[in-house]
């Protein structure tokens, strides 16, 4: 586990962009707080996500089960550092579901040609 992300980094950076974009229209007031913690989310998952890609660039994933596994890994990963920022539940769904949709417009936006 010496390697280094740095071949991540660039879908990472498309995401967490995406995420900043959609963030900052819902609730800009909080989104200083939340990019750091959506970032941090997907600098974790980085190696799992780049898998998946190449995984369905390869043909052996569609993107709906992409899709499938980036909503199953973000539920799973327990936001439970915007619970202790005090968000609602339903904040912490959105937040999710916008981390999510910010995720798999990218690595599907990778397989169709379209990065950014």
């Amino acid at each position: 586990m010496s390697s280094t992300n740095t071949s991540n980094e660039p879908m990472v950076d498309l995401m967490i962009d995406a995420f900043r974009q959609q963030l900052e229209a819902w609730l800009p007031s909080l989104s200083d707080r939340l990019v750091p913690v959506g970032k941090n989310l997907l600098k974790r998952n980085a190696a799992q996500l780049q898998t998946w890609a190449s995984l369905a660039a390869a043909g052996q994933l569609t993107k709906d089960e992409v899709a499938w596994l980036v909503r199953s890994r973000m539920d799973l990963t327990r936001l439970t550092a915007l619970e202790s920022a005090g968000l609602a539940q339903v904040e912490i769904d959105q937040f999710r579901n916008m981390l999510t949709k910010a995720t798999i417009g990218v690595l599907i936006g990778r397989l169709t040609g379209q990065d950014g």
